[in-house]
């Protein structure tokens, strides 16, 4: 069988190219399940599954039918959605929780686009080669460039189909953290406003049946052989099972799943938890039985800047503009000038998992969020380094050789922790706030290649199965924090759109594995 082309998928499916996934994954990485033995996934013999059960198991509740089956409705799972429905599906939408949304309603609504008449009133310098090298910059570009290439050429489309859809976007005025171009874009209402957008679009999509508090607890197999053809739970209390051509598996990570979060991510653990309610990460598990591969598990995305006295996120531009983050002894342990989410397991792996940022008035006066914080009287004061020090129960002769080491590096424009971006001075009156890490969602799964089918380790499709977003095999890094804002919700918007529309349009068992090619618009700058 011949693998399908970009020209193939553009020609077929109306969206762009497709990763190479077949003959084993672009990072080269051993899955985390054995590769799976075709021959036997053909016959379904000798094998006992957890979750999964074969159509005789599930005879006895109630059935429901449709063309696509997708389970998860956050904003892969509503994209899918909308794209299998524009192809011409009937789609069933499960969601298990009662409302829609997922980490995508949590998220600030930001991706990076090229390309975009938005982008185009502000600058024409861009490319797409040069956000996808500012994307993989942060994994040391060890992430597969087949799914970063793929989710920037579908940027400029999906930022105008989401707009068809009654979204809004604009880019944002500042030069984002890790972005060399103006491209971040954020939607009206945040991601709140973008999920509003596209729920109310399913609602208004006949071809889309939605079941809210519809708990699916796996997947149904063929009595003969192991292809999905459906997935089996509760809608409310009512066991049911709900049969299909093809099924779209976007349940989420599994930042809210503690056993899991123990097993792929220690050092997040103990952080404050910032995620969806439904990231219980039980399609990853459900694949995993299947010998889908998984990969990047130890991936998540983090944020350092959780206030511990008003639980709310801080505001990080207090720390960019010059600000210092000492532990509860007095010292600093890290550069204050980086992405978010690589800073939260410093603070994590300090004394209880405490830190405090520290700034003076030349922070406060630019600070959007300081008169909240003096309202919720979480701020701590003093008029000299000895002071502040007493003020957050710090070591003063430690905390004192802090601030004096700093005033010194300004002198000299560089720190101990090669920190250059640094403030005009640093002079009392001091003051800090209490802070901790966060943990927003995770980063891997199951593989896919980029059509949406779900992988084993040998590289052959687990038939009748797709996948996307938060469930599937991210791109920010192999394991650990490294993260560029957007990430996670073009992922999840891209690929739930691809997916969608592949399961739509092709008849289960015929689907093979795609490849993507490198063309013109790839290139940087």
């Amino acid at each position: 069988m011949s693998n399908v082309t970009r020209r193939d998928v553009l020609k077929g499916f109306a969206f762009g190219s497709l990763a190479m996934a077949a003959g084993g994954l672009a990072t080269g990485c051993a899955p985390t399940a054995p590769a799976s033995d075709e021959a036997l996934a053909a016959s379904g013999e000798g094998r006992a599954y957890r979750f999964a059960k074969r159509v005789s198991e599930v005879a006895d509740r109630a059935e429901l039918e449709a063309d696509v089956l997708v389970i998860g409705g956050g904003g892969a799972g509503l994209c899918a959605a909308l794209s299998a429905a524009e192809q011409g599906a009937t789609v069933i939408l499960c969601e298990k929780t009662s409302a829609f949304g997922g980490a995508t309603t949590l998220s600030s609504g930001k991706i990076p686009a090229v390309g975009t008449a938005q982008q185009l009133e502000k600058e024409d310098g861009d490319s797409i080669g040069a956000c996808v090298m500012d994307i993989m910059r942060p994994s040391n570009y060890s992430v597969r460039p087949d799914l970063v290439y793929t989710v920037v050429e579908q940027s400029r489309d999906i930022v105008e189909w989401t707009e068809g859809h009654g979204a809004v976007w604009t880019v944002d005025d500042a030069l984002y953290y890790g972005q060399t171009a103006y491209r971040m874009h954020t939607t009206d209402g945040a991601g709140t406003g973008l999920t509003d957008a596209l729920i109310a679009s399913v609602n208004g999509t006949e071809a889309i049946e939605t079941l809210l508090s519809c708990e699916m607890q796996g997947l149904v197999l063929d009595d003969e052989a192991d292809v999905v053809v459906g997935a089996y739970g509760k809608n409310g209390s009512e066991p049911i099972v709900v049969f299909a051509e093809n099924t779209v598996l976007a349940t989420s990570g599994f930042a809210n799943n503690p056993d899991m979060l123990e097993q792929y991510c220690p050092e997040a653990v103990p952080a404050v938890k910032v995620v969806a309610p439904g990231a219980t990460g039980e399609g990853i598990l459900w694949a995993e039985e299947l010998g889908a591969s998984l990969q990047n598990m130890g991936a998540y995305q983090g944020h350092a800047f959780h206030g511990v006295d008003n639980d709310k996120t801080l505001e990080q531009g207090v720390a960019n503009n010059g600000g210092i983050i000492v532990n509860q002894d007095g010292n600093r342990f890290m550069n204050e000038y980086g992405g978010y989410s690589e800073m939260s397991p410093h603070v994590l792996a300090q004394p209880d998992g405490i830190g405090y940022l520290c700034f003076t008035d030349l922070q406060r006066e630019q600070s959007k969020k300081f008169a909240e914080w003096e309202e919720e009287g979480i701020v701590l004061r003093g008029n000299d380094a000895s002071q502040l020090a007493a003020a957050i129960g710090a070591d003063p002769a430690k905390f004192e050789r802090t601030v004096s080491d700093y005033q010194k590096a300004i002198g000299t424009g560089m720190d101990k922790f090669n920190r250059s971006h640094l403030p005009a001075s640093f002079e009392p009156p001091f003051y800090a706030v209490k802070l901790t890490g966060e943990i927003r969602h995770t980063q891997g799964g199951m593989a896919t290649d980029v059509a949406g089918h779900v992988l084993r380790g040998d590289g052959s499709l687990i038939e009748g199965l797709y996948a996307a977003g938060g469930c599937t095999e991210g791109f920010s890094c192999r394991g650990g924090a490294a993260y560029m804002s957007g990430n996670g919700l073009i992922q999840a918007l891209v690929f739930g759109k691809i997916a969608g529309a592949a399961a739509a349009t092709e008849p289960r068992g015929a689907a093979e594995a795609a490849l993507w090619e490198k063309t013109d618009i790839d290139a940087y700058l």
